[in-house]
């Protein structure tokens, strides 16, 4: 029989693989929660003290609360009512040169218009890390969430598309970055 943490770590792995190829990102981590794939994914583009990063208004508390781990200020954006996705016009008006990340989170199998957030993205120079909790399964221009950013975190709690009654993953396109995080 196999070990205990073997089996563990191989269905861990094998579970981060099979992540990776449905959203078609390279890399895919396990780790405890959606929360600290927010915590690690902020922590590993350095954002700290002194540092703004933009939330939308209405989401789960552990996205700001993420933030506030870091030492830095989450900024409230304010977010469409048709949708309660964050509002693009809001997000220009709360941008200052404190402002180093933006974090939209798809809500409710909906997602944020990621061709604006990311022209917003590249010209001020913003880092963007997508809350994806809510979003396992969903598409925007053919490309699944949390794959826009340098991270998208996703959450396995009992409430969710699929649960591992706890845990969450953090996807990112690099390497590098993805190997702080776990």
């Amino acid at each position: 029989p196999l070990s205990h943490s073997f089996s563990k770590r191989y269905f861990t792995e094998k579970f981060e693989k099979d992540f990776s190829k449905y959203t078609k990102i390279k890399n895919a981590v396990a780790v405890s929660s959606a929360t600290a794939a927010l915590h690690l994914s902020l922590l590993a583009l350095g954002i700290k003290k002194g540092d703004e990063v933009l939330v939308p208004d209405i989401t789960f508390a552990a996205t700001a609360s993420s933030v506030l781990m870091t030492g830095a200020t989450p900024v409230l954006v304010d977010v469409n009512l048709d949708n309660f996705t964050i509002k693009l016009e809001s997000i220009k008006d709360n941008i200052t040169n404190k402002t180093k990340c933006i974090i939209p989170v798809h809500l409710a199998g909906i997602s944020c218009d990621m061709n604006y957030l990311l022209k917003v993205k590249k010209k001020f120079k913003l880092f963007m890390v997508e809350d994806c909790a809510h979003a396992l399964g969903t598409f925007y221009n053919n490309k699944h969430v949390g794959t826009f950013g340098e991270f998208g975190c996703f959450s396995f709690y009992p409430t969710k598309n699929i649960t591992t009654l706890e845990g969450g993953m953090i996807v990112s396109k690099s390497t590098s970055l993805a190997s702080i995080t776990s």
